[in-house]
Parts: C-alpha cells; sequence; structure tokens
C-alpha cells in the first residue's frame, strides 16, 4: 500500500513551522517558494517539472501493471485449468513456484530458468492434469506483478537463423520505473547489479547490432582489445573479461554458436532471447546514438542511464 501511494504521488505534505513555506518529502518534485512578509500568510508551491513526470511515471507503472494482470488472466481462462483440483491445492501449487522461482534467480545470479524445471513442481504431482502447469505460472505472474511489482517473462530460445525453439525459459523483471528502483536498491543491489558488468553487456550489444546481431569470437576480442579489455588478460574492473563473457550467456543476454568454417570450427556470438526481450531495436539505436556522439570510452557507455 505505501508503495502505491509513493508512486501514486500520495506523499503527505506538512506545514512548516517558519512563515511562509511547506516542507515537502520529496524536494526532487516540489520546490519550496518564500513568500514576502505582505503576503496574507498562505503558503505557496509551485510544482516542478519532476512532479509532473512523477505522476507520468506512476500512470505508466499502473497500466504495465494492469496490462500484465489482464495477460495472466486470459491465458488462466484458456489455460482452464483452475478447477482441475481444488482452490487450497492451487494456491499451494502457486506459492510452490513462486518460491522456486524467486530462490532459484537469486541464487544462480539472475540467471534465466528452464520452463521444465519450473512446470515440474505440477506434473510431478498432477501429470495428467492438462493445462494445470499454464494455469499455476500464470497465477504466479498475477500474484509477481500485483504484489511484487515484478514481471515474470517467458524468454523463447531461437535458433542460429532467428527461428523459435519449444524450449522456454522465465525471468524475473523489475516493473517499477528505474528512478524508483535506484531509490530503493541499496548497497547490495548495487553488488548483484554489477553496473559495470551491465555497461560491458550494453557495449558487446552495440558490437553486434551494428555487425547484423552476428560477429565472430575473434573479431569480438578484437573490438574488445580497442577498450582495453584482452582474452586471458586480468582486467582491473573485470577480472577476467572472458568469465564475464561465459556469464552473459549462461544468463542468455548472449549466445555464443559453434559454426563450421574453411579455417575450422569457429563461433558466433549473437544475441540471446533475455536481451531481445530486455532491450528493444529503438532503444539500442537510441544508446548507439548516445555513445557516437559522446565518444568510444567504455566509461561512457556504463554511465548511460
Amino acid at each position: 500500500r505505501e508503495r502505491r501511494k509513493w508512486l501514486a504521488g500520495e506523499q503527505d505534505m506538512a506545514p512548516a513551522k517558519g512563515k511562509g513555506k511547506k516542507r515537502v518529502r520529496d524536494q526532487a518534485a516540489v520546490e519550496v517558494v518564500d513568500l514576502d512578509d505582505d503576503d496574507d500568510g498562505l503558503d505557496s508551491v509551485k510544482e516542478g517539472s519532476g512532479e509532473l513526470n512523477r505522476e507520468r511515471e506512476a500512470k505508466e507503472y499502473a497500466m504495465h501493471i494492469k496490462g500484465i494482470c489482464e495477460e495472466a488472466n486470459a491465458a488462466i481462462a484458456a489455460a482452464r485449468g483452475a478447477d482441475l483440483v481444488s482452490e487450497e491445492e492451487l494456491e499451494k501449487l502457486v506459492g510452490d513456484v513462486m518460491r522456486y522461482i524467486l530462490f532459484n534467480i537469486g541464487k544462480q545470479n539472475s540467471q534465466p530458468i528452464a520452463r521444465e524445471k519450473v512446470t515440474a513442481l505440477v506434473t510431478k504431482k498432477y501429470a495428467r492434469k492438462t493445462g494445470l502447469s499454464q494455469t499455476v505460472l500464470q497465477k504466479a505472474r498475477h500474484r509477481f506483478a500485483h504484489i511484487w511489482g515484478m514481471d515474470l517473462r517467458e524468454l523463447v530460445k531461437t535458433t542460429a537463423a532467428g527461428e523459435a525453439t519449444t524450449q522456454r525459459y522465465y525471468i524475473l523483471r523489475s516493473a517499477l520505473p528505474k528512478r524508483f528502483r535506484d531509490g530503493i536498491r541499496g548497497p547490495e543491489r548495487d553488488g548483484v547489479e554489477n553496473k559495470e558488468e551491465k555497461g560491458l553487456l550494453l557495449a558487446v550489444l552495440m558490437m553486434l547490432s551494428l555487425s547484423g546481431d552476428e560477429m565472430t569470437e575473434e573479431r569480438l576480442w578484437e573490438h574488445l582489445s580497442l577498450l582495453g579489455l584482452d582474452k586471458g588478460t586480468k582486467h582491473h574492473v573485470f577480472g577476467d573479461p572472458g568469465s564475464v563473457l561465459a556469464k552473459f550467456v549462461r544468463q542468455r543476454y548472449l549466445v555464443k554458436v559453434p559454426k563450421k568454417s574453411d579455417s575450422g570450427r569457429i563461433f558466433l556470438y549473437q544475441p540471446g532471447e533475455n536481451a531481445q526481450d530486455e532491450i528493444d531495436a529503438f532503444k539500442m539505436n537510441e544508446a548507439i546514438s548516445k555513445v557516437l556522439q559522446k565518444g568510444t570510452n567504455v566509461q561512457e557507455v556504463i554511465e548511460l542511464d
């Protein structure tokens, strides 16, 4: 409830003890204006652009959550699995799935979870209840959104040619606007969401985007070398760059595809399902444009919003 009040811009504004001022909790949203001595004593508050932005973000967040919940409800109705077990059994399954997703994503450093591992929590006991797994997953998605402000996203694994496969993964994403995520994240969260690694990932995805979403491993290391990242050489920020790239592959941000060539077997790097789901083409082009305007230093990539 408190989070929803904050997002809706319902912070209290209490009168200050001094004459002619109001003290406002969110100084970024509202500017305090002094009154002249001949004023009638009424306080005057000038609303800045920050307040408007905050209201807009709150409305967008509310619409986003509403859209997720509506999608989940439609999928639940289509699956027709809610009546296959008792209400108590269904509630227990939803709770089991939510706990499993939360603990495993935290334990595995935000790596997507294979769908079959999640649905096994349902099918091991209710193997013949068609539609029950989908119902449980969509109910979990609805609750993650409605209670936690998070979106349970389904990632579809694609082939090297870009064709969809039957393999699915799940990942949790925060639906909160970035400004609010930054405000509540805290120092321990900064360690989990490594800002430098995110900056490097963005730099790699930009390189792939400018190369037609595909680049050989050798060519990628040539570009990374220009940024001071050499294969097999320890970096003062990232440590072993090869280990960081391997982590991006495990997180499905990158895909490493083997391919035969005249010179033997080579590997190609491509954007993974997680990157394609999280960053759309327009945002990627916008980020590339910012870098080209500012320069080519990797630090400038890290410092982008």
